[in-house]
This record gives structure tokens, C-alpha cells and sequence, in this order.
């Protein structure tokens, strides 16, 4: 589950009227129960919606739920096999958004409803090429014409087919 610094364990939970994958613990800092369930559910929302703008742009993309279903598996070498050479998408919301925004997690409104400003990052299996920078521009304006984002930090890296990063092969652009 990573390095999250705030909580030494965590229930892995799942939705079952929405599907989403989510965590709960007790909060080492606040002393209180929490849990990233919306977070984890406008990620799934998000991810989906985005998804075929990247894919107009940059091909096939797998989002982080199919990562997530390869990623259980326990044979590294199948994990590397399954995830090859595909682009990847991952949208990130701050874990704590539900709560900042005091949205009642049995009423979890769409991220379009609030001023929130998500992270996308898209890895590419390839170098870098000329055009790139043009398609990685009209996934923005594309996404915030059509209102399926507002505002948000686009990371796009690039790795080699072996999964390794390519050196000073990366572009940011805050929108």
C-alpha cells in the first residue's frame, strides 16, 4: 500500500454499489477513523471519462483499476509480461478531499461539482517525439472545454520497454 507516514494499517475495502477499491484505517495524526473512498471513487469517475481523450491522443491506455487487477497477481514477471509495453493512466485526487470538502461519503457528488484540482499522470513505453508536447496540449484544452476538468497537473514520463525511466524524458504542465 505504500509509505503513507499517517497510519500503520489499513483494511482494504470495496464498494459494493460503485465498485471502488478503497482504504480504511485510524488515523495516527487526527486520532479519528478515515478512509479514501471518495478520493478513490472520483479517481475511477475520472479516470474513465478522461480516458478516451489520452486514447484520441496517445493511443491505448490501461487506467489504474486494470493496473490494479494485473498488479494482485504474484509472479512478477507475468505482472511485467500483462502491463508490457502499454501507456498508462493515473489520476490522483488528495486522499483527504472528502473530507476537506465535508462531502457526505453516502452522497459522494461528481468531482465536476467542486473546485478541485487532480493529478494525471500518463507513462508512455516510448521516447520522446516531436509532436508531443501539441498532444499533450490539446488533452488539456480538450478536457477543460469540454468541462471534464477545470483545473489539474499533467506528468507525462517516459520509460523504456523494460519499464525503466528514460532519462530527462519528462513533461509538466499545471492547467
Amino acid at each position: 500500500m505504500g509509505n503513507w507516514g499517517y497510519f500503520e494499517y489499513a483494511a482494504k475495502v470495496k464498494h459494493e454499489k460503485y465498485g471502488t477499491h478503497f482504504l480504511v484505517f485510524f488515523n495516527d495524526e487526527t486520532g479519528e477513523m478515515e478512509d479514501t473512498f471518495l478520493s478513490d471513487k472520483w479517481q475511477d469517475d475520472a479516470e474513465k471519462e478522461i480516458r478516451p481523450y489520452v486514447e484520441k491522443e496517445l493511443g491505448d491506455v490501461l487506467i489504474s483499476k486494470e493496473l490494479g487487477d494485473i498488479t494482485e497477481k504474484e509472479d512478477w514477471e507475468e505482472i511485467q509480461e500483462e502491463i508490457g509495453d502499454n501507456n498508462q493512466l493515473l489520476l490522483v485526487f488528495d486522499e483527504g478531499v472528502g473530507k476537506e470538502l465535508k462531502i457526505d461519503p453516502n452522497k459522494p457528488a461528481s468531482y465536476k461539482d467542486y473546485d478541485v484540482s487532480p493529478t494525471i499522470r500518463i507513462t508512455l513505453s516510448r521516447k520522446k517525439q516531436d509532436a508531443d508536447e501539441d498532444r499533450f496540449t490539446e488533452i488539456i484544452n480538450s478536457l477543460k472545454k469540454d468541462r471534464v476538468l477545470k483545473h489539474g497537473n499533467m506528468i507525462v514520463e517516459y520509460i523504456s520497454t523494460n519499464g525503466v525511466p528514460l532519462e530527462d524524458e519528462e513533461w509538466n504542465e499545471k492547467f
